[in-house]
């Protein structure tokens, strides 16, 4: 730059206006945090000329790649890091450009875009308009759901659904979650599926054939439905469908059929759709009827009218109907079977034993006598034997009966394990009739063989019941019998009586036991039975609800059972609203006064009842204070919680009750919530909170979960087997075990670290979240370095805690945290808190370290000031481009003092207007401003950029001791602008010529023209020039041949301006280097042609040419110009009178010529006759005295 001076030295000015053009009149640019981009503009120049010049950038950020540049058009790449800006940011800052064509300020905006993600229907900017894609392109939308950039949306009010994504996104490419998340958001409905038939009714003939099923779905999103089929008779085409089954909002389904797998009759099955959102079943009929019957085709049906005939002869036994009915019902069925099938022999023969029990024995015996030879030849042993029996009921005559009586023995020692042949000799062997022992033991014979027909069990019950005695044990014979018995109730009390005799005796347990017990209680309601029931049901350790009622009982009855109270409260139990279902006995309250053994939950029911009925029971209450309290802490030293223990624990526990060893339990139990849920697919609860970076993981058993919930910036979600997890699809109640109340803060005093610390960071989650205390310093100090807090929130923490060191001057501790901390991880506006704090703490090479690092953007000016000034005060603070841009960005918000002041003075360089501002400070501190002073000389004499306070500059720079050169380069670039651009500048200019010219300096002829025509033109009587100066400058001038109107007002100064006394001048501006032509005539020959002369460039742009004019005369002119085209261009035409121009002085001989024409003008003939006697006298003499010389070098007289 500073070459500039030499050239003006030379005489090296630019005539042309200094201007530079630019591809983009703003560089915008938008990224996104942590991006770094790379632009550039360019710049355009005049053509044909040298384009030089540097450019900077007011933002530290922006960096310029290319700093100086020469040529024009020229590229200036530049480069911007946004790492450590914030979304939304948006930084404003110019291009400084100085150039030898003059100083510009480019301006760009740098926005930090919010985290958009791009998609095929533009921008994603929030949830509606995932939900918009999700509903346009499923497939897109669950890409764009698994991104890593998807987090980035929830900003604002989508900020409370965050969690809720983590959560559902911890799955990869889980279809089914994005459709959990869209639904629980509230941007969509589950899809629903209509299955256009209810049923499927298909009748079978033997043809195979396909059937459909059309399915729409209804809405948009989540397509899969999984298809099955009960029934192995059914078969499907598809038994998925996805996405791509359906053609539009329909799906085909073909339901084929699986012929090896149908019976004749109706099959039954099912088609089931389901997913997690929705469920439907298709129930399927098949009915196969075939048109050859099978001989056995009706075997289904006589089977059952056999079932129907063993029942109706069952109520009637049991005395559930009366013999008229059973015979009535017996004979229908009888009928029906002839219908079926007359031909059927058993059924002849039942029909046979009906007529002979109502009395037409000789119907019967018809029968019986037809049937005679088939009954022999029948297949095995028991339609013979059956036969027989109902031979002896139609013959009287003992020898018959007898020998039917030896027979039938014979047949059941060849089939002892046949029950019928058995049972029918019982009615048929007298020995069987007289001995009870033996029938029992008959039918337990059978029962052993594997019998289980009510016959049999009908038979043994009328034994026991008319002779109890023969029940001597209760094995699994006897329950068999006496649990048919209990079933049908038809035991005899007499029965009971031996029944609980038995019972007492039991050791064990059995079910069936009770059934007979129970059943036997409802018949006979007495202390003994009841005594029974409730200490088998001790001896099982039963404590169901169901037992809770005859432990109840028991109890009621006062009946002295062992463990009778233990088993009472271990069973009783609390409904959903929390009620018990009866008081509690007060007998049972008093037992369990001194001690109780009972399991935590029962316990905890005994106590909150207690204490509860406190004012009913005083005495009895204080007898439980001790041991309740004792209880209270074993179960919240296990971490125990229940809606019960909730209770005790908000009434009893006090703060002296709460210690270090127990707090992180107390804060546990307080925040537990218990989960309940129906749905058998749920396996496990996951709780997100906003604040942890992992999820929380919990057990679902029978339904239930226990979990603590702390605060409430949390997400629950349940999870099946498959890691589908669901947030709204599938119901479930969150309800909590207690209301905290001062609990809490019992606790809080004593947890200081680790995962109890975070539970209690969790419950904090409030306005007073990050309220740091003396107390509770060490405790965030322990979170800001925890793993499992999120980062964003530990650098909130950290912040906090710097500000709590601050303000405490805990300088070591503010020192490590301020040093430690990564500016990356942090927002741009906590970073410029915690810079303000470094300052004030005195770490200023850290915070230099964060502003050349981050930029200035949003940092107050007061911190930058402070910390360069402090820096300076240190000598630490270096003269780099990026520090003096940083006291610079100080001192253009109005924050700087004397050091930064002086600073700048030094080393700031920018535009004129930003250093001009700058030295007007510092003259106002009355700094030295030599140096800047001077660089500002330089570079406006360079770039051509000027302000107003140029010549007060100058003179400041005068008044220090100015350099000569750049001070004549000053005088001369000044000069040049008044005297060829016609720019108004100021006097002191030509003071400073005048004096420099003086002391001999050596000046530039510009220089020296201006001066003579600013006192040529300037008719002000306060400002006289130096008649010295005056003359040597013309007198250097007119050696050199340089002439110009305005001499003529210096003809007294020196004798050789007398030349220019007939001289009529004529001064023509154009650009530098024209070819300029005037054209001219005197008007007073009217026939004279046009004359052409060419005018003499005088100085850059300047053209003279100077003519002879007496007085009265008048010149006409036209003046061409050379422009390169064709035809010169005419410019400038006019009329020159000599009246107009001069006063001509002397007594020359033009002006005695001038002064007769006057004379004649005027009509003063006397006086014009005088003057030209006195011309003439002189040209005499002249003639004869001088002698013409012959000037070579200009080549003219």
């Amino acid at each position: 730059m500073r070459e500039i001076v030499d050239r003006l030295l030379k005489g090296q000015f630019e005539y042309d206006e200094k201007s530079l053009d630019f591809s983009t009149p703003r560089v915008e640019l938008l990224l996104g945090p942590d991006e770094t981009v790379e632009g550039s503009f360019t710049i355009f120049g005049p053509d044909n000329r040298l384009v030089v010049g540097v450019v900077s950038s007011s933002d530290l950020r922006m960096e310029i790649l290319t700093k100086e540049f020469s040529g024009a058009p020229y590229e200036v790449s530049f480069r911007y890091d946004a790492h450590g800006l914030s979304k939304g940011d948006v930084i404003q800052g110019t291009f400084r450009i100085v150039s030898n064509q003059g100083e510009y300020s480019l301006p760009f905006v740098v926005t930090v875009r919010h985290d958009h993600i791009a998609s095929s229907l533009g921008d994603i900017k929030n949830l509606f308009h995932f939900a918009n894609l999700a509903k346009t392109d499923w497939q897109e939308a669950i890409r764009l759901f698994y991104s890593k950039d998807f987090i980035n949306l929830f900003q604002g009010n989508d900020t409370q659904y965050e969690s809720l994504y983590r959560g559902l996104a911890a799955v990869p490419d889980n279809e089914q979650n994005v459709e959990e998340f869209l639904i629980a958001i509230n941007k969509k409905q589950p899809m629903a599926f209509l299955v256009d038939q209810d049923e499927i009714h298909i009748d079978f003939t033997g043809l195979t054939h396909d059937n459909g099923l059309l399915i729409t779905r209804n809405g948009w999103g989540y397509s899969r439905l999984k298809a099955e089929v009960d029934g192995d008779f059914i078969a499907l085409d598809k038994y998925e469908l996805s996405e791509e089954s359906f053609s539009g909002s329909s799906c085909h389904m073909k339901v084929r059929l699986r012929t090896e797998k149908l019976h004749e009759g109706n099959n039954f099955g099912r088609i089931v759709f389901s997913n997690a959102f929705v469920k439907t079943e298709i129930p399927v009929t098949v009915s196969v009827e075939l048109n050859d019957r099978h001989p056995t085709a009706d075997y289904q049906e006589k089977k059952n009218l056999k079932v129907q005939l063993v029942k109706v002869y069952e109520g009637y036994r049991c005395k559930k109907i009366t013999s008229r009915v059973w015979l009535s019902e017996t004979g229908k069925i009888i009928s029906r079977m002839n219908a079926i099938d007359d031909k059927d022999l058993e059924f002849r023969l039942y029909t046979a034993h009906y007529y002979i029990t109502v009395g037409r024995v000789n119907e019967g015996k018809w029968i019986l006598d037809h049937a005679a030879k088939e009954a022999l030849d029948a297949p095995g042993d028991t339609i013979y034997s059956y036969y027989l029996y109902l031979s002896s009921l139609c013959s009287k005559e003992d020898s018959v009966i007898n020998d039917i009586s030896e027979r039938l023995e014979g047949i059941f020692r060849r089939n002892p394990d046949n029950w019928r042949i058995a049972w029918i000799l019982q009615y048929v062997s007298d020995d069987s009739v007289s001995s009870s022992p033996r029938k029992w033991m008959s039918l337990e014979e059978q029962f052993s063989f594997g019998c289980r027909s009510p016959i049999l069990y009908l038979e043994a019950m009328n034994l026991l019941n008319e002779t109890p005695s023969i029940l001597t044990r209760l094995d699994d014979y006897e329950l068999y019998i006496l649990e048919y018995g209990a079933k049908k109730q038809i035991i005899s009390l007499n029965l009971i009586d031996q029944i609980v005799y038995l019972a007492a005796r039991a050791r064990n347990y059995d079910e069936r036991l009770f059934r007979i017990l129970r059943a036997a209680y409802e018949i006979k309601d007495s202390d003994e039975v009841l005594e029974q029931i409730v200490a088998l049901l001790i001896k099982g350790g039963k404590t169901s609800r169901m037992a809770f009622e005859w432990y109840a009982k028991g109890v009621e009855r006062a009946l002295r059972i062992t463990r009778l109270y233990e088993y009472y409260m271990m069973s009783i139990y609390v409904d959903d609203e929390g009620l018990l279902p009866c008081e509690i006995n007060k007998m049972v309250l008093m037992y369990f006064s001194y001690q109780s053994d009972l399991d935590y939950e029962q316990n905890a029911i005994l106590y909150r009842y207690i204490h509860e009925k406190r004012e009913e029971y005083p005495e009895l209450y204080e007898s439980y204070v001790p041991q309740i309290e004792k209880f209270l802490m074993a179960q919240l030293d296990k971490g125990r919680i229940n809606k019960d223990l909730g209770y005790l624990y908000r009434n009893l526990l006090t703060k002296q009750m709460v210690d270090a060893a127990n707090a992180a339990k107390v804060l546990y139990v307080v925040s537990t919530a218990e989960i309940k849920t129906s749905d058998k697919r749920v396996n496990s609860v996951c709780v997100v909170y906003d604040k942890c970076e992992k999820e929380m993981r919990y057990p679902v058993v029978d339904g239930k979960c226990y979990v603590p919930l702390y605060g409430t910036d949390y997400t629950v979600l349940l999870t099946d087997r498959d890691d589908n997890r669901y947030a709204a699809s599938i119901p479930y109640s969150n309800v909590k075990m207690m209301v905290p109340g001062k609990l809490t803060s019992y606790a809080v005093p004593y947890i200081q670290k680790g995962q109890e610390n975070l539970d209690l960071f969790l419950s904090d989650l409030g306005k007073n979240a990050y309220n740091i205390d003396m107390e509770n310093v060490g405790r965030y100090r322990d979170l800001a370095e925890s793993e499992l807090v999120r980062a964003k929130y530990r650098n909130d923490i950290r912040s906090n805690l710097i500000k709590f060191y601050y303000d405490n001057d805990f300088t070591r501790q503010l020192t490590e945290y301020l040093v430690n901390v990564d500016p990356l991880n942090i927002t741009s506006t906590e970073r410029n808190e915690l810079l303000e704090l470094m300052v004030m703490a005195g770490l200023y090479e850290k915070a230099l370290e964060w502003v050349k690092a981050y930029g200035t953007h949003s940092i107050d000016a007061k911190i930058l000031m402070r910390m360069c000034g402090r820096m300076l005060d240190r000598g630490i603070y270096e003269n780099g481009e990026q520090e003096v841009e940083i006291a610079y960005c100080a001192f253009s918000q109005s924050k700087y003092d004397e050091q930064i002041l002086a600073y700048l003075v030094e080393n700031f360089n920018g535009t004129i207007k930003e250093m001009r501002d700058v030295w007007k400070a510092a003259e106002s501190f009355k700094l030295d401003t030599y140096a800047l002073s001077e660089r500002m000389l330089i570079q406006m004499m360079y770039s051509g950029s000027y302000v107003g306070e140029k010549i007060d500059i100058f003179r400041s720079y005068v008044s220090s001791g100015a350099g000569t050169d750049v001070e004549t380069a000053f005088l001369a670039m000044c000069s040049y602008d008044y005297f060829v651009r016609g720019k108004v500048t100021d006097s002191f200019i030509y003071e400073r010529v005048e004096a420099l010219a003086l002391t001999g300096v050596p000046l530039q002829d510009v220089s020296r023209l201006a001066y003579l025509r600013y006192y040529a033109t300037e008719k002000r009587t306060e400002e006289e020039y130096n008649e010295e100066v005056a003359t040597s400058f013309l007198k250097k001038l007119l050696n050199e041949n340089v002439y110009f109107p305005f001499f003529t007002e210096y003809e007294d100064l020196v004798p050789d301006m007398v030349q220019f006394t007939d001289k009529t001048m004529l001064e023509y501006r154009t650009l530098p280097g024209r070819k300029c032509v005037i054209n001219y005539r005197v008007d007073n020959d009217p026939d004279a042609e046009y004359k052409s002369m060419e005018m003499r460039e005088m100085y850059d742009g300047i053209y003279v040419c100077s003519f002879i004019l007496f007085f009265g005369e008048q010149l006409q002119y036209y003046i061409t110009e050379d422009t390169g085209a064709e035809e010169p261009a005419l410019t400038e035409s006019g009329t020159i009178q000599k009246s107009d121009i001069i006063k001509i002085q002397g007594s020359s001989r033009y002006s005695i010529i001038n002064d007769i024409m006057i004379g004649e003008t005027l009509q003063d003939y006397d006086t014009a006759y005088k003057l030209m006697s006195e011309f003439y006298k002189k040209r005499f003499i002249s003639d004869k005295l001088f002698t013409p010389i012959l000037d070579n070098t200009e080549g003219r007289y």
